[in-house]
């Protein structure tokens, strides 16, 4: 199922019998005698779907409090909204419900929110398949989200609406509306909203924003002449003086490098010379102490040859006197005894010896050793009083080049600096002539839209003349006369019969028109598979069909008169119960139905009359 569906309408309150009215499937005819209700019924719709925020102000109203709408939904999902009858927001209950329930209902705000989606227009309009929709409504784009009221000229025509002269597309009657009713056309023919049109400024907004941005320029260029002084140097005066800077400058950094290269070369040399100077250093301390430990192991070797030499004496001197008389007694030597170990001391004598041979040679080769590390010392001597004056001289190098060089760095900089303030006035210069360039743009920007920028309006042509073939359609199942000389025309967008407008007519053949404008629109949806409401209320499109002398439109016109000649009526509801598995009609009417429609149409009759059927509505 398509769109929505409606159920019932039910008034309710304590004490009082529910006021009722049921719908079918299909077609739905509510006619009979006027001030029963039946308008009152249309605008109470309107009211339960969020489309109007009171109910008209009749007498019988007064006695009730709640109004009851039952729904389908396209989900096929029951629904029943329930209202205060004196307005505020909905209460959404699942299932269809005639008084008050005891399950709590989902609140729906009154008030249309693009934002939220607990709203009845949300509610409905996303049942209807064109939620969220953005229409353009000026020549600027500015766009509304569609809502259940902007829709529902297009799902409920009043008995005011379906007579009037004005075109049915442009319902509200206002020139200032007429964008936005046209594109309202476009979204219901074509399916397509204006999401992607982008919004521009109005021209009086425009010209707003252009004086603005001339004066913020108009500041900055001030402040850029306040910067600049009374009086600024000359431009291009400034830029040749900057071309001499650069020059001097370069010149200077060039001899700046020079000197810095010079220099830093220096103070390579001295920190290779201060490492070398450093190493010798360390080598001749090493030496120094290696010649003294030398010069005490000298003193050593000195000490035990003295030791081995007496003990070589002294062994010498015993085995001499071996064959000698006794020094003591006087006895020769063969009268002696005892043994005095001879041999050991001979042998001890010989050791001696030989540990004083091997001493004498070490004492030699170490007194080499101590004068060649004598020598080496020396040498070290002089070549650290080289390098000592080789960093002497590196220093004072360093020292004369050092002064020339922080002379040469505080020239470049007072050269940079000359240059920085330079560059600072010619980016003045730079940024007065690029705000008075911008100015210029900005002031020769147009505040009125160009051709190119004014937005289409309304459905293209080729739609237009299908929609008019649609029309042409129905009103030949309607079997209206000249069905065939039908078109929709374009600019008064509006029903023309033979070239002859549908305000031209007298209120019935306007009546009937309109009433095919809308039908078309279901009949063109269908057809093209596109989103309608679902259901569409009729007031009084059988106008024609009137008793002149009890109604209150009077005699009928010429055109109304040969109308009624027709059996129009009867085949504009054949045709409407021919839709009944795709939309839901109800015909409002103060006329009878035909007879062979009695029995294919969901029909409520008011009378009027206390005896005789229904009354009204509402309870009187």
């Amino acid at each position: 199922m398509n769109g929505i569906r409606l159920r019932h309408l039910i008034f309710t309150s304590p004490g009082i019998e529910p006021a009722e009215l049921r719908f079918g499937k299909g077609l739905n005819i509510l006619y009979g005698a006027s001030n029963t209700g039946k308008s009152f019924a249309s605008k109470a719709i309107l009211f339960m779907l969020g489309a109007s925020k009171h109910l008209p102000g009749i007498d019988e109203i007064a006695s009730y409090e709640s109004v009851w709408l039952g729904l389908s939904l396209s989900d096929n999902r029951d629904v029943t909204l329930y209202r205060a009858a004196n307005g505020g927001q909905f209460k959404l209950y699942e299932g269809l419900h005639k008084k008050h329930v005891a399950k709590k209902g989902e609140i729906l705000r009154e008030k249309h929110d693009s934002k939220r989606t607990d709203t009845i227009s949300h509610l409905l309009l996303d049942a209807m398949g064109v939620s969220g929709k953005s229409i353009v409504r000026d020549g600027n784009c500015k766009k509304s989200t569609l809502s259940i009221h902007l829709l529902s000229p297009y799902i409920v025509v009043s008995e005011q609406d379906i007579i009037a002269e004005k075109s049915p597309v442009f319902t509200s009657g206002s020139s200032s509306e007429r964008i936005f009713e046209q594109n309202l056309f476009k979204l219901l023919l074509t399916g397509i909203d204006d999401a992607a049109a982008v919004t521009v400024p109005k021209p009086s907004e425009r010209k707003v924003a252009k004086a603005a941005k001339i004066e913020l320029v108009d500041e900055l260029i001030a402040q850029i002449d306040a910067e600049l002084g009374e009086n600024p140097p000359d431009e291009k005066e400034t830029e040749e003086q900057l071309g001499r800077l650069d020059r001097r400058a370069n010149d200077l950094a060039s001899r700046l490098e020079d000197t810095q290269a010079k220099l830093d070369a220096l103070t390579g040399s001295r920190r290779k010379t201060m490492g070398r100077h450093r190493e010798l250093l360390e080598r001749a301390g090493e030496l120094e102490i290696t010649i003294e430990r030398f010069s005490k192991l000298q003193a050593v070797y000195n000490s035990d040859l003295q030791r081995l030499q007496s003990i070589e004496e002294g062994g010498f001197v015993l085995i001499a006197m071996t064959d000698m008389d006794c020094p003591v007694c006087g006895a020769p030597s063969d009268a002696h005894k005892h043994n005095h170990a001879a041999e050991e001391i001979a042998m001890a004598h010989k050791a001696a010896a030989a540990e004083a041979r091997k001493i004498e040679r070490e004492q030699r080769e170490l007194t080499q050793t101590i004068v060649s590390l004598k020598a080496e010392a020396k040498g070290l001597r002089r070549t650290i009083d080289l390098e000592k004056n080789e960093i002497d001289r590196l220093d004072r190098e360093i020292e004369e080049a050092r002064p020339h060089e922080i002379s040469l760095r505080e020239s470049y900089e007072v050269y940079a600096s000359k240059r920085s303030d330079i560059i600072n006035i010619l980016d003045l210069y730079k940024r007065r002539f690029n705000l008075s360039t911008r100015r210029s743009e900005i002031d020769a920007e147009p505040t009125r839209r160009s051709k190119g920028d004014i937005p289409s309006v309304g459905p293209d042509s080729t739609t237009i003349f299908r929609f008019g073939e649609t029309v042409k359609f129905v009103l030949s199942e309607w079997h209206f006369p000249d069905a065939d000389k039908v078109q929709f025309d374009v600019e008064a967008m509006d029903i023309t019969i033979a070239g002859k407008l549908r305000s031209a007519n007298g209120k019935g053949v306007r009546a009937i028109l309109h009433a095919a404008f809308n039908v078309a629109i279901v009949v063109f949806c269908i057809e093209n598979n596109l989103p309608y409401p679902g259901f569409l209320i009729l007031d009084t499109p059988l106008l024609t069909y009137r008793e002149p002398m009890t109604s209150r439109y009077g005699e009928l016109s010429d055109d109304e008169k040969l109308l009624k000649q027709t059996g129009v009526a009867e085949h504009f509801y054949k045709h409407l119960d021919s839709l009944k598995d795709k939309v839901q009609f109800i015909v409002i009417e103060n006329s009878d139905p035909p007879t062979a429609i009695r029995d294919i149409a969901h029909i409520e009759t008011f009378t009027r009359l206390d005896s005789n059927g229904r009354y009204g509505l509402l309870a009187r």
